[in-house]
């Protein structure tokens, strides 16, 4: 028991030594006095349909089996998922 505490006492100490030791950060290089051409904004991501999942219990199953999908697909099935 003493030699897993002390164990775990030195790994913490040697994980937390290095930071003690390190470098001070750099400073921040000095900005380019031209002016520059500011990158495109990255095209926003197409927001992504929202899934509902239903979860059924067949008869003689333990393993419930979960199928998600649009709300667009279940009513193409004949099912709302939100109907109560």
């Amino acid at each position: 028991m003493i030699k897993t505490a002390a164990f775990a006492l030195t790994a913490a100490l040697m994980s937390v030594a290095p930071a003690a030791f390190a470098e001070p950060a750099k400073t921040a290089p000095e900005p380019a006095t031209e002016q520059t051409e500011a990158a495109p904004a990255p095209a926003a991501r197409a927001a992504k349909p929202v899934r509902y999942c239903v979860i059924e219990t067949f008869t003689g199953s333990r393993i419930p089996v979960k199928h998600c999908q649009t709300r667009a697909d279940w009513l193409a099935q004949g099912f709302d998922p939100l109907a109560k």
